[in-house]
């Protein structure tokens, strides 16, 4: 019979709870009637973990390499289940009822998350800052990437092993959590939740995880597998309000309300604009590059994008862009030559052209470097 279920618990010096979080599973998995192991993702213990593990029969793996997502990166990749549930080592997590995930598996789904927020929480088991920070950073994470999921930091959550390898998890921290369920969405895959109830760490250690600090590891890895919101949104909102204020103000001054917008203005639109082209071409590239490393292999905007363009026509747009700054600059020279060399009030025709001729080069710069990265993607093609 093959091995149906895995369940992986990643360990680091957990001598006082992995006893009987082992026990736990492998009593749930007798009573199943499947064959079933528990694998301990050993993360560099210094107690007895390791020989509790071994005695109470649970394969050990080794993983040198720190990091909650490294020892579980590890351990799954060493499990021999069709299904592999995982679930931190410190009994705060009720192994004894693995068949609620394992059922959801066999009804079809892909990924099972754990939730604590539609369960239960047993007091003192989750400090005021977690209760405040994890819906908010689950909020964001939905809003991201609508995944639906209700509680993006369990600890406790379940899955095929084709619905891993095709997440290609990467990330070492506690980011793995995040890093799960961005690629699981990515990947389309099938999600259904269990709710659960979150007992109190056992330990008698300090927890590993560092609140703030890995609140903003998980911050910045949303936000950097976000690029539209981290720059293309932006950068589209910042240049079309720094075009609005350099366009009515080229010629002459306006009114807004009872205040006079000047030329002084136009250097605040001509560094809106800069600013904020520079932000989109960052986008795009960054997309490209999630797109062809496979990251985000469903975007379909960028892969039009990556269809039409090419190094020619981003060069034609640069020079167009650089051209139209020349002849800002032109103006400005024929009305120096027209005045005998004299004193020039052309303040706003020179930010208009520093502006376009900076535009240009941005985008013929930006045109090489998406270049390269589209020759790498056309070898891989051949």
């Amino acid at each position: 019979m093959d091995m149906l279920l895995s369940v992986v618990m990643p360990c680091l010096n957990e001598e006082k709870t992995i006893g009987i979080c082992i026990k736990k599973a492998n009593e749930a998995i007798k009573n199943m009637g499947i064959k079933g192991e528990v694998v301990i993702a050993d993360n560099g213990s210094t107690d007895n973990s390791v020989n509790i593990a071994v005695s109470l029969g649970a394969r050990v793996v080794h993983q040198d390499k720190k990091g909650y997502g490294m020892a579980l990166i590890k351990g799954i990749k060493e499990s021999k289940g069709r299904y592999v549930i995982i679930g931190d080592s410190d009994d705060s997590y009720d192994f004894s009822r693995i068949e609620d995930f394992l059922k959801k598996l066999t009804e079809g789904n892909d990924v099972v998350m754990g939730s604590r927020l539609r369960g239960s929480i047993e007091p003192g088991a989750m400090s005021l800052s977690h209760r405040i920070g994890n819906p908010v950073m689950t909020w964001l994470l939905n809003l991201l990437f609508n995944t639906g999921v209700s509680d993006i930091n369990c600890g406790m959550r379940a899955f095929s092993k084709d619905a891993f390898q095709k997440m290609e998890l990467k990330h070492a921290g506690m980011e793995f959590a995040s890093e799960f369920v961005i690629r699981a969405s990515k990947e389309r895959l099938r999600m259904s939740e269990v709710p659960i109830h979150y007992y109190r760490a056992g330990r008698n250690r300090p927890p590993h995880l560092r609140t703030f600090k890995d609140g903003w590891r998980h911050l910045r890895f949303m936000l950097i597998y976000s690029p539209s919101l981290a720059y293309l949104f932006p950068g589209v909102i910042i240049f079309t309000l720094g075009f609005l204020i350099l366009g009515r103000g080229l010629y002459a001054p306006f009114r807004l309300g009872p205040v006079v917008i000047d030329y002084h203005f136009n250097f605040l639109g001509s560094l809106a604009v800069i600013i904020g082209f520079q932000l989109c071409t960052t986008g795009l590239f960054a997309r490209s590059f999630a797109y062809i490393r496979g990251f985000d292999k469903y975007d379909t905007f960028i892969e039009r994008f990556i269809r039409n363009f090419s190094l020619e026509r981003g060069a034609v747009l640069s020079i167009a862009l650089m051209g139209l700054s020349m002849l800002f600059f032109g103006i400005i020279l024929f009305k120096w030559l027209a005045s005998g060399f004299g004193p020039l009030a052309e303040t706003r025709n020179a930010i208009t052209a520093v502006t376009l001729f900076v535009l240009g080069f941005q985008y013929l710069t930006f045109s090489f470097f998406i270049s390269m990265l589209l020759m790498d993607y056309d070898k891989k093609d051949d």
